[in-house]
């Protein structure tokens, strides 16, 4: 599992662009700590909208981000704490 970041953080957006560089859109798993609610799934294909999505969401989430064309590789998710 990834290091947990920050998702305000400026190494946290830059594991993020290094995603969106290589190509493709990236899923977001938004998991919600000690609630009883699953998680929330979202695809984002630009900075900007991955950016919008983190002022919706709130303050306690975990986020998962990962390339949709990389999804066995789970040594290349980034884990952001919002």
């Amino acid at each position: 599992m990834s290091k947990l970041l920050s998702a305000a953080s400026s190494k946290g957006h830059q594991r993020v662009h290094e995603l969106i560089g290589s190509g493709g859109p990236i899923l977001i798993e938004v998991r919600f700590p000690g609630g009883a609610v699953s998680s929330d799934w979202y695809l984002c294909e630009t900075e900007e909208e991955f950016d919008n999505l983190l002022v919706r969401l709130n303050d306690n989430v975990v986020l998962h981000v990962s390339r949709v064309w990389d999804l066995t590789n789970r040594a290349g998710a980034v884990v952001l704490k919002r």
